[in-house]
């Protein structure tokens, strides 16, 4: 198989560019490095059509773009000119267009014209005056967009993301596509690809949780699209990947409730590679908690319902309770949902700021220095497609307190604790021991130490690569499902 006929999907990634990296996004960049390297081409749905993404350009670009700082650009030397400067005028024309535009492409050629010629010339405060204008404090896109458009002006060349870029697939060419796409017309366009030019599509699904656990995603017509996407998905794919043994489960049941042949879904599990690629960093806010090595517990998670900040909340209580002082600090580090659950916590104050503590949004440096100084960590999620903070934990040979639900005990590797989440009395039973009993927490970390596993993204995308090779060496899921006698031959997908 010529890789030169892979095309990866980078959609998330375009959309995220000028944030972290994490999940889905995360996923996308990785893989699509390994598969560029190797002569994969980058594409993502624009529009009405697949672009062409120059991938090396694209990362190229947004790194030196997240490298500026709007402060020092209006700050920049002003271009002495006689001539009447237009940037005002552009700035409010340009509002109303940004608003409406897609995007990766607000402000888009009358931007560009005004980098060219008007920017220079304006001083430091027509400059901030212009980024109040067009509200750069508050759309982050838009200001991403500037960054992009600067830069590109000032490096020259191409730019690696264009609408002109009209992607030419090859004929039995393979289509990755490692993320979500909410709207039907790409889908319908790989049909087409499917049936002119003999496309080959393998997708990766994370995770079923807003169709099995519908609960914890707010609104119905939330899980609806979410159904429509993954619906699409087996439906249209020659092979599906998923994160986990548990997910893939899941996606095979489902496709089996729903009467859609598929082909043995792939698991390829995720791997955390923080340790190794991020510094710790003890920041100022860190130092000003007084957070001792190994003298508090670490609880790493976006607060939503679904992770069960209040179990934690409750067990920690109950160990307050019962153990007094001894107990340790529980540390909640992550992004706040503001949900009335968190709040109500907060509101305890025999336990917040003492016995429970919480590190807002916390940077990739500061998430490692916790890891590294932590006593052990919790994790009493509700449903997971993977269970990250599991591996993340392990990789720092920190033992976890997880849930035994969906894919948590794959995570843990054997080396974690699992307990149901409606049990508390075993996980304050084993909370205990942690803490009172003589050398058990040590002998536990010497056992994660010892037996954690670690894979890295060049297994993950290697695994990728190969379920992409096995899909050219086989027939396409059309004549599979033929060849099964399948009632259910793929119908042709309804306009949106």
């Amino acid at each position: 198989m010529l890789d030169n006929q892979v095309y990866v999907v980078v959609n998330s990634l375009l959309d995220t560019r000028y944030q972290r990296k994490t999940g889905i996004p995360r996923v996308e960049y990785e893989v699509a490095k390994y598969l560029v390297a190797r002569g994969a081409q980058a594409v993502a749905w624009q529009g009405r059509r697949f672009i062409s993404i120059d991938f090396d350009a694209f990362i190229d670009l947004g790194d030196k773009s997240q490298a500026l700082d709007l402060d020092a650009i209006c700050d920049e030397p002003t271009v002495p000119t006689t001539m009447p400067r237009l940037g005002f005028a552009l700035a409010r024309l340009l509002e109303p267009v940004a608003r409406r535009a897609p995007r990766w492409m607000r402000l888009s050629s009358a931007l560009d014209r005004l980098l060219a010629g008007d920017w220079p010339k304006l001083s430091a405060d027509e400059r901030r005056e212009f980024s109040q204008t067009l509200g750069f404090s508050r759309n982050f896109e838009r200001l991403a967009h500037f960054l992009d458009a600067l830069v590109a002006r000032r490096g020259g060349g191409p730019r690696p993301v264009s609408l002109n870029n009209k992607a030419e697939f090859r004929r039995d060419a393979v289509m990755v596509m490692l993320g979500i796409w909410w709207s039907d017309r790409p889908f319908r366009a790989v049909e087409e690809l499917k049936t002119s030019h003999g496309l080959r599509f393998v997708s990766m699904i994370y995770d079923l949780l807003p169709i099995r656990r519908p609960e914890f995603f707010g609104s119905p017509p939330f899980s609806a699209t979410f159904r429509k996407h993954i619906d699409h998905v087996i439906r249209l794919s020659d092979a599906v990947c998923a994160i986990s043994k548990s997910t893939a489960g899941d996606v095979t049941a489902y496709a089996a409730e729903t009467g859609v042949t598929i082909r043995p879904v792939k698991p390829i599990p995720l791997c955390s590679d923080m340790k190794q690629s991020t510094t710790p960093v003890h920041s100022k806010r860190l130092r000003e908690t007084g957070l001792q090595p190994n003298g508090f517990v670490l609880f790493v998670s976006t607060v939503n319902p679904r992770k069960n900040h209040w179990f934690a909340y409750q067990l920690w209580r109950r160990a307050v309770e019962t153990m007094g002082d001894q107990v340790p600090t529980l540390v909640f580090a992550g992004q706040s949902d503001g949900g009335r659950g968190f709040r109500l916590i907060s509101q305890d104050t025999m336990m917040w700021q003492r016995k429970l503590l919480f590190i807002e949004g916390p940077m990739d440096g500061e998430v490692a220095w916790l890891y590294e100084n932590c006593a052990f960590t919790l994790f009493p999620s509700w449903s997971e497609g993977w269970g990250l903070p599991i591996t993340e934990s392990l990789a720092y040979g920190k033992y976890c307190l997880a849930g035994d639900n969906s894919s948590q005990p794959e995570a843990g590797q054997g080396l974690a604790f699992h307990a149901d989440v409606f049990d508390g009395a075993a996980w304050l039973a084993e909370l205990r021991r942690l803490i009172t009993e003589p050398g058990y927490r040590e002998a536990a970390n010497a056992r994660v130490r010892e037996g954690f596993v670690a894979r890295s993204w060049n297994d993950v995308s290697a695994d990728v690569h190969d379920a992409v090779k096995a899909v050219v060496a086989s027939p396409t899921i059309e004549t599979a499902r033929k060849s099964a006698g399948s009632a259910d031959i793929r119908p042709s997908i309804a306009p949106a």
